[in-house]
């Protein structure tokens, strides 16, 4: 009999570590998509905002992100905006490489397929700017963002870069995950 239990209990084990392998992998496809600026405020209230926006998420491997954003400065419209971002699946949840996002939050809501960004400003005001991008099927049409879509894609798939820092599934992935909104909590 415990012979019997012993293997039930195996079979028990193995299904778990199935489904929360199987979970694990679950927000990295989910976030998979496109996704339009919804808005784009600052604490103080300040200019240091996107007037327009865009970000692109390719799944570029079972473990790997590539988050692309193309974007437009409420202040400064011609100036540069954009940038780019790797993200890795590990064992508990989806990590923002650890390279230039110390100052960021990301969070992902499944259920409206909202992606906010919280950024901390490094000025005297220490402002905070709170932007929020909603999923969207419409094709980039802005020629600015799409110019400045494809220059973020260039960089992240630059040669040089890859030589300086090396491949992205070399890098470090550790500090910053990317939140996913709990379903449980706001479900009826």
């Amino acid at each position: 009999m415990t012979s019997f239990s012993k293997i039930q209990g195996a079979l028990a084990a193995a299904a778990f570590t199935f489904c929360a392998g199987a979970s694990a992998q679950a927000p990295l496809t989910k976030l998979v998509g496109e996704y339009n600026l919804a808005s784009s405020a600052t604490v103080p209230a300040s200019t240091w905002g996107y007037s327009k926006g865009r970000i692109s998420v390719k799944q570029l491997d079972d473990q790997h992100l590539m988050i692309v954003l193309s974007c437009e400065w409420k202040r400064e419209p011609k100036a540069v905006c954009g940038d780019y971002f790797y993200a890795q699946q590990r064992d508990d949840g989806l990590y923002l490489q650890d390279m230039n996002t110390f100052a960021m939050r990301v969070y992902f809501d499944p259920a409206s397929r909202k992606l906010t960004i919280i950024s901390r400003g490094a000025d005297a005001k220490q402002s905070v700017r709170h932007d929020v991008f909603a999923a969207t099927t419409a094709p980039l049409t802005d020629p600015a963002l799409v110019r400045r879509m494809k220059r973020e894609v260039s960089n992240a798939d630059s040669k040089e870069n890859r030589r300086v820092f090396g491949p992205y599934t070399k890098w470090a992935y550790q500090e910053n995950r990317i939140e996913f909104q709990r379903q449980d909590l706001t479900a009826p």
